[in-house]
């Protein structure tokens, strides 16, 4: 989609063209020229005096006015400064010129005269002068004092970084998983790289709340208040000359870290350049990705992308940064995505967030990311809920799920169209077949690109005396084929346990290292370097936004309305989402593969879930929808967390003295020396939801209406779901119950579901403002009895565990097995060959059965669904997600 223009430079171009042609109106001289012409200068006059042009010609002239006043105020200090030196009357033609420093000294005033002669004339006699010369031959002596107590200088040397601190600069909160560092320390960053100096001195005075009443908080730059930062041209100069410096530090810091800090030589430049390069690329005329990322291809280089698409990703930032909003990378993807092996926050998601977080924060942006990745699972089932699932809100979507769905592409095209369509935001989005990414990119105006590892810029590891040279972050990452040894032994750094100065230890028996540790699971360097590719390409968008937030406020403030509105941009993209002829890509083939509705390739779906992680944690979960059984009982999460305090911390997070820390290169100043919080929900908000759409957790369940011969049952239970806040933010805690057996792993990912056998009676949900007839579950029909103790209390055979779970659905019997489903009371009983026709197996564990799909329906109303499974000792049915629209 072609970028809008600014329209002052248009109406520029046409005031200059009048100038080019000497006075003509342009439309010529000969036949056909128009009579009666204005003059050049009525002509420039009506341009210039046009109502478009009015805020811009006030700021000129107020610009103008300015010049001449400081003009004359320095002929005025001119005027003081050169003294005329009178003379006697018989000396009125000489002219003295006093120079004001001379003024404080015994030196002699230089007169000339009318002859060009120099006289010297001695100047008034002051008595002060000599008074205010004596300190300054007393302060050696000040000195002596300091020479002959050399040890009670150390105290005051130590205590000399205070004063250069501003209290008026908020402290950054710091980050969980590093120690503070000293002042000291602190200090020599600081000299070195720099630091944040930027503070608002008129905070008290600005406007409060003045976007929310505009669709994305896109206000006209004429509505902003007389006061509001946007316009304050010394503001928005002095916030946009700290943020360019805080960027480009950011960006020396990170190649610092992997040895790539200047200087350098011209070899190793080419290194430094391509180890974060992106390539833009033709799209209209590409038909695959550069070569770095083909089928066989290293990519390890920063990514690909096009130039529409980073100028959409510049859009964005600019946006977040002029509401001072949220921005929200979301990464979708199997096992390696999730980080399994390491913990949590090595993950590289979590890796790009502990840099760019601070970054943000000075910006005026609350950065939010989350891993939304599942072990052993593809996106298809966050994906059809995307909005709920993994939230309406994403600026940045990653998808990363290659080996768990390369060979379904109709999945990953409605998990992608799902995102682009269904949310409050319409996401940039990188990874995925090139094919797809194309499509939306030619069709829809969507921006795509996908990044890389980074691996162009690490160093060859040769053996363990070399490999102790190099830096720290890019040790053991890439080495020589007979050292391969080195690169294994040293992939992981993670623990389950660490014992507590308080003395609690768990209930559960703790493993010696996490499970996951598998050669086909990346190792903490390179979810590391990952991290820092994506924190890398994101501080280049940063850095473009800043300087045409710079470019584009030459002439005054605020910024121009189409460098970063967003309403009109999302809403062209999400309509063609939703309009694209049926027969491109490959979304369709989910009705002859799947037997899933058609119409989802084009409809924005709802969902609810009790896998996690889920971007609205409490508002997303299918307990919201639940209907209590007539005693009051729902089900609910009934693991215990071991404790609530704050975890031991970790070494691995540690840094080695005299390797490069990047955080506090970026942070440039002390953090704050607070206790860490209370473990809970700590970054991330629940999401935000438009006004047509209430917030999902404030569902009430009508409890007074009845269904025909339907009564909720007692004996629903949650299995699976992690104990904590799983969320798959950064500073969330997910998974601290008793039963761990990895307690510090800290990962997101949980198969939760309502599970419920056939003592159950019925699970009944209430879906709200259902639009298009369209009803979708996802169950689970694998689960055991001791996951469902309500109704049950029953071991397997002799109490024994098995090794691994059967996700095959059992043997059910003919004869007696039914499973019941009601759509507001019109219940349909399938027996156990249509049930079995009817569910169907998409991918791993993802099994789902169509139960509306009414292509008629035309009301907008709350529909109750209810599900029970009758005649069958050896099937536990869960329920985990829910999809409608």
């Amino acid at each position: 989609m072609a970028q809008p223009t600014i329209p002052v430079d248009d109406s520029l171009e046409e005031v200059e063209g009048l100038i080019r042609m000497g006075g003509s109106s342009g439309v010529g001289t000969g036949r056909g020229a128009r009579k009666n012409q204005k003059s050049y200068a009525e002509l420039c006059l009506a341009e210039l005096m046009d109502p478009k042009h009015r805020k811009r010609i006030m700021i000129l002239s107020f610009v103008v006015v300015m010049l001449l006043l400081m003009a004359a105020n320095d002929m005025g200090q001119a005027e003081n400064g050169s003294k005329k030196v009178k003379q006697e009357e018989e000396e009125p033609t000489k002219i003295t010129f006093v120079d004001p420093a001379d003024l404080a000294t015994n030196a002699p005033v230089i007169v000339i005269d009318e002859s060009g002669s120099v006289v010297d004339v001695e100047p008034p006699p002051k008595e002060e002068k000599p008074k205010e010369e004596e300190p300054k031959e007393e302060k050696p002596k000040e000195e002596e004092p300091k020479e002959e107590k050399p040890k009670e200088e150390e105290p005051k040397q130590e205590e000399k970084p205070k004063p250069k601190r501003n209290d008026k600069i908020p402290l950054l909160e710091k980050d969980l998983e590093t120690l503070p560092i000293d002042d000291t320390k602190r200090d020599e960053l600081a000299e070195k790289y720099g630091k944040w100096g930027f503070w608002d001195g008129d905070a008290e005075i600005r406007p409060k709340d003045y976007l929310s009443k505009y669709p994305n908080s896109d206000i006209p730059g004429d509505d902003f208040p007389q006061d509001a930062w946007q316009t304050d041209a010394v503001y928005v100069n002095h916030f946009l000359n700290d943020a360019d410096k805080l960027i480009d530090r950011a960006m020396e810091a990170i190649f610092e870290e992997y040895g790539h800090g200047k200087p350098l030589p011209p070899e190793e430049l080419a290194s430094r350049f391509h180890m974060f390069h992106w390539e833009k690329i033709d799209m209209a005329n590409a038909n695959e990705p550069p070569s770095e990322f083909s089928k066989r291809g290293a990519r390890d280089i920063g990514g690909w992308t096009t130039k529409r698409s980073m100028d959409g990703l510049v859009r964005r930032l600019t946006h977040a940064m002029m509401t001072q909003d949220t921005f929200t990378v979301v990464l979708a993807g199997h096992s390696a995505a999730q980080g399994q092996g390491n913990h949590f926050r090595q993950s590289y998601a979590m890796q790009f967030h502990h840099i760019m977080k601070p970054i943000f924060e000075r910006l005026g942006v609350k950065l939010i990311t989350r891993n939304m990745s599942q072990g052993g699972l593809g996106t298809l089932q966050g994906g059809m809920g995307s909005r709920h699932i993994y939230g309406s809100e994403i600026d940045l979507f990653l998808w990363d799920s290659g080996m768990t769905e390369n060979g379904v592409p109709h999945h990953i095209d409605l998990v992608l169209r799902q995102v682009l369509m269904s949310g409050n935001r319409v996401p940039v989005v990188w990874g995925g077949p090139f094919e797809l990414l194309k499509l939306y990119h030619e069709e829809c105006d969507a921006d795509v690109g996908e990044w890389g590892n980074g691996y162009a810029g690490i160093p060859e590891t040769v053996d363990e005396k070399q490999g102790e040279t190099l830096p720290w972050a890019a040790r053991n990452m890439k080495c020589v084929k007979e050292r391969e040894d080195l690169c294994n032994e040293n992939r992981y750094s993670s623990v389950c346990w660490i014992d507590r100065e308080d003395g609690i230890k768990p209930e559960q028996g703790q493993r010696e290292r996490p499970r996951g540790q598998v050669k086909w699971h990346p190792g903490w360097r390179p979810h590391q370097l990952m991290g820092r590719v994506l924190a890398f390409s994101v501080l280049e968008a940063l850095e473009v936004a800043v300087n045409q937030w710079m470019g584009g406020t030459m002439t005054g403030q605020p910024l121009d309305d189409s460098y970063w509105h967003v309403t009109d941009y999302y809403e062209n993209i999400r309509s063609k989402v939703m309009k694209m002829d049926p027969k491109l890509g490959k979304c369709p083939d989910i009705a002859e593969n799947d037997s899933l509705p058609a119409r989802l390739c084009s409809t924005p779906l709802n969902g609810r879930t009790q896998y996690t992680p889920r971007a609205d944690y409490e508002g997303a979960s299918l307990t919201t929808l639940v209907k209590p059984a007539p005693s009051g009982r729902a089900p609910k999460n009934e693991l215990k967390a071991l404790y609530d305090g704050p975890d031991m911390h970790i070494p691995a997070y540690d840094i080695p003295e005299g390797q490069v820390d990047v955080l506090s290169i970026v942070m440039g100043r002390r953090r704050q020396l607070r206790q860490r919080q209370r473990r809970r929900r700590l970054s991330s908000e629940p999401e935000t939801h438009s006004k047509e759409e209430p917030a999902i957790a404030t569902i009430v369940q009508q409890q007074d209406r009845q269904l025909d011969e339907i009564v909720p049952g007692e004996g629903w239970d949650i299995a699976m779901e992690p104990q904590g806040i799983c969320d798959g933010s950064y500073d969330a805690v997910c998974s601290h119950d008793t039963k761990q057996e990895c307690f510090l792993l800290g990962h997101h990912d949980g198969r939760g579901a309502i599970v419920g056998s056939e003592y159950a009676g019925w699970l009944v949900m209430t879906l709200p403002k259902v639009q298009k007839g369209l009803i979708v579950v996802k169950l689970q029909t694998w689960h055991t009895k001791d996951e469902n103790p309500t109704t049950s209390r029953w071991k397997s055979v002799n109490n024994e565990r098995k090794l691994m779970r059967s996700y095959n659905t059992p043997t059910l019997n003919n004869e007696t097995f039914a499973f019941d489903y009601a759509i507001d009371g019109e219940i349909t009983t399938l027996n156990t060959q249509e049930f079995l026709e009817r569910k169907h197996n998409l991918q791993r564990v993802v099994e789902t059965m169509t139960l509306l799909n009414d292509e008629d329906w035309k009301d907008e109303k709350d529909v109750e669904v209810a599900i029970r499974i009758r005649g069958t000792d050896d099937m536990v049915l869960g329920v985990s997600h829910v999809y409608w629209a």
